[in-house]
């Protein structure tokens, strides 16, 4: 992706609610016309409801795999995915400042800051996750930030705290890296360097 046809993260995250906005204000209607009053029919309003936006293309491409992620959560564990807690979750992160957010929300404004500048952000599987093979793989990257996936979704509680330190393996300018977290909040150190590369840790916050 070229740097200038990257989205700013301020207008991914409006993207993100006004997303959210939408499928709630469609249930909402849905409800007062009599429809989608019981929890099985309210998974089944939204889920196809996402579908037909995913289909129309409704919504920007910043918002497609926020999408298809939810689509496909909603498809595999059905009425246990919730999803309208997750839309009404959404829009209220969406919609409040970035500095009242979650740990998890705050890295992800962070994340999409990286993106914006150029860079790469792939999470990756724990058969994939080999640091070796993995710098020899993306050896031709100036700018990249991978994370193992099994423990970004192990580092923070239920509604979103960091729990535990989270090491990301990143290749360009730390201190863009560094001031890009700490603009948001977030405090991360090198644990590692190996070459052209770090591995740097974000730390849970110290209570003042």
């Amino acid at each position: 992706m070229h740097k200038n046809d990257a989205v700013s993260p301020e207008q991914t995250v409006a993207d993100l609610s006004h997303l959210a906005w939408c499928a709630l204000v469609a249930l909402r209607l849905a409800h007062l016309e009599g429809q989608a009053l019981s929890p099985l029919m309210t998974h089944t309003f939204l889920l196809r409801w996402l579908a037909s936006a995913q289909k129309q293309r409704r919504f920007p491409k910043t918002v497609a795999p926020d999408i298809e992620s939810l689509l496909n959560n909603a498809r595999r564990n059905g009425q246990a995915a919730k999803l309208q807690h997750r839309l009404e979750y959404l829009w209220q992160s969406c919609s409040s400042p970035v500095d009242e957010q979650s740990d998890l929300f705050r890295l992800t404004y962070a994340i999409e800051a990286l993106k914006a500048a150029g860079w790469q952000n792939i999470s990756l599987p724990d058969n994939e996750w080999h640091i070796d093979k993995l710098i020899e793989e993306f050896s031709d990257e100036d700018t990249i930030m991978l994370i193992q996936k099994s423990a970004l979704v192990q580092a923070f509680t239920d509604d979103g705290t960091l729990k535990s330190t989270l090491d990301f393996l990143v290749r360009g300018n730390r201190d863009f890296f560094s001031q890009t977290m700490r603009a948001q909040d977030l405090t991360v150190t090198i644990k590692e360097n190996i070459g052209n590369w770090l591995i740097m840790s974000l730390n849970i916050k110290k209570a003042v």
